[in-house]
This record gives C-alpha cells, structure tokens and sequence, in this order.
C-alpha cells in the first residue's frame, strides 16, 4: 500500500506518522497523481497544529500542497486528456486530501501542467508562492509600476516570490530582514533596499529611502508589533496586506492608529491566496511568462527524502534562517 505522511496528534512535528493506506480512487472531479515531490510550507506547520480556523479533519488526516507528479487516475467528470500529465498543485484549502505522500487527490480545478522547463524538485517549489505574490500583490495590492512596497520577512519563500513579482511589475522593493547576514542575500534577488528590522527605527528609515513618500503598499506576513513600526511610514491611500500571523500578539487598532490611518486613507486586509485561486486564467499566464523569462526563478535551499521529514521540518523552524522552498521528493 502507497505510504503517506498523516497528523495523529495536533501537537506540531512529533504529532506526524507516516502510514500505509489504501490506493483511493479520485471522487468525480478530482484527479490522482502519483507524487514525485512536495514543497513544505508554514501553512502546514500551523495546520499540524490545529491553529487554522478550519478545523482539522478527522484524526490521523492527510495534509500539505505544492506537489508536482503524475496524474495516473481521473474521476468521471475530468477530462480524459489529464491522464499521464506532469501536473503541479495551486494553493486551495485541502481539508481532509492533504498531499503529503506517494498519492495526491486533489480537485481538477486546482491543478495545473508543470512548467517543462523544471525539475520535479523545481517545479515544487513555485507554484504556491507565485500564486500568493501575485494576487496579494496585483490583486489585493494594487501594486503599480514605481510604487513603493515594504515586504517583511523577505527572506521567506512567500517574501522572495514577492520580490520577484514587484520586480516583473517595476515595482520599488524595502525589504526587512532580522539577520544581517541576510542583507547580501536579499540584494541578490533582487531588493532595492535591505533594512535589518529594528525597534523605533523602521519608521524613519523607510520615510529617509522614500523621500518622506512613503510605502504604497506593505505585505507583511508577521502582524502583531510589528505593524506599529512601518504605521507612520505609510503613503496616502496605502494599503496593508496581512496574509500570516508570525507575530501572534494582537495588532494595536487603538483609536490614534485608527485616526493614523484614517489621515492616510489606508486599507488595512488581510488575504489568504486560497480565496483567488480558483480563477488561474491571468495568474497562469503571468507567471508562466516570469517562468520563461527567468524572472521567476525556482528557488530551492534543501531537499529532503520522504522519509527524513522530520528533519525537513526541523530545518524550516530553525531561526527561520532557510533561504528558498524545502523540498520532500517521493522515491
């Protein structure tokens, strides 16, 4: 029996098991794809730990996404021409068909073909961060050639795919990093600026690099203080996209931030990517476009087999140093 990587206990790492299950066959509009590797995402890690407001699914429950395989089974609604494509999942709420594991089923809508020129390894490593670059940048952003953008904790997967896709638009990227060693490394891929987030500091040295503009838009996966330290550097009609949760202290909404923003016009939303894909028709093809013109590179620190995912995830958590995707292939 096919092995997969499932949660018996909602208690993070140690909480995971991998197990023998039977071969299931994919449910009218989903396909199975025998996977060959998997991306590891801090979705995940919240997931294994029962902190997402979907609840998990019965115990022990199958979960993770960004898997890249072979489409080897269909259900009767999906087209017959999907058989024995090399296929990559897009972010969606996976419930109970989590993909971790030597079988994936997952909904035809939430499928797409594997860029060619990619390695398994590679073309697991993308997708999911693309996709939440482009539609909390373009879509929920707004974000518009010569703008000015702060991305917080850009060294992340989710913070260098968001470089990247300002970078494609001609956008002006303010990078925070906590490390200074991560200074060099964020020039590479390509930020204007690198700031080594400080207390009290952050303010000023955005207004000093904008020339008192300011930032039009701020995405920001860590919330909590954090959002205290760029409130003043924000340009009239900015707007703020909180797509994460690092920092789970409450985000300070008292009245003198709320007149703050108010003076500026500014759009406080938060954004899950999982709300926008199911309309791939402009993403697909502006990020296959970046794919070809190699403005949307495939980043990848580690690779790990199946089997080591322990250690995978042991890696991803550690001081959150890793610099691109952690990959889990499939022998």
């Amino acid at each position: 029996m096919p092995k997969v990587l499932r949660i018996h206990q909602p208690v993070g790492i140690d909480g995971l098991r991998i197990d023998e299950v039977p071969l299931a066959t994919p449910p009218e509009n989903y396909v199975r794809i025998k996977v060959s590797a998997c991306g590891l995402n801090w979705g995940d890690v919240d997931y294994m730990r029962d902190n997402y407001t979907e609840s998990l699914a019965k115990l022990p429950a199958r979960f993770g996404g960004d898997t890249v395989g072979i489409i080897d089974a269909i259900g009767t609604a999906v087209d017959s021409s999907w058989l024995e494509q090399r296929v990559c999942s897009i972010p969606y709420f996976y419930g109970p068909n989590g993909e971790h594991g030597e079988f994936a089923l997952i909904d035809q809508n939430y499928i797409v073909p594997a860029y060619e020129g990619f390695t398994d390894i590679q073309a697991a490593s993308v997708w999911g961060q693309y996709t939440t670059a482009y539609f909390g940048l373009i879509k929920q952003g707004k974000l518009e050639t010569g703008q000015n953008i702060l991305i917080s904790a850009a060294t992340s997967t989710a913070g260098i795919a968001a470089i990247k896709v300002a970078n494609m638009i001609g956008a002006k990227t303010i990078c925070t990093t906590r490390s200074e060693k991560s200074r060099d490394f964020l020039y590479e891929m390509g930020a204007t600026s690198v700031l080594v987030s400080k207390d009290n500091e952050l303010c000023e040295e955005i207004k000093s690099i904008t020339k008192n503009e300011g930032v039009s838009l701020v995405y920001d996966p860590i919330g909590g203080k954090f959002f205290d330290q760029y409130l003043y550097a924000l340009a009239q009609d900015a707007i703020i996209i909180l797509y994460g949760g690092i920092d789970d202290s409450p985000i300070n909404l008292d009245l003198e931030t709320q007149l703050e923003l108010t003076k500026r016009n500014a759009a406080l939303r938060f954004f899950s990517v999982q709300n926008y894909t199911h309309d791939m028709i402009e993403a697909r093809k502006f990020i296959e476009n970046g794919f070809k013109s190699g403005k949307l590179p495939a980043i990848v620190d580690r690779t790990y087999s199946f089997q080591d995912y322990k250690q995978a995830y042991a890696y991803m958590g550690a001081k959150r140093e890793s610099h691109g995707k952690i990959i889990l292939t499939i022998d």
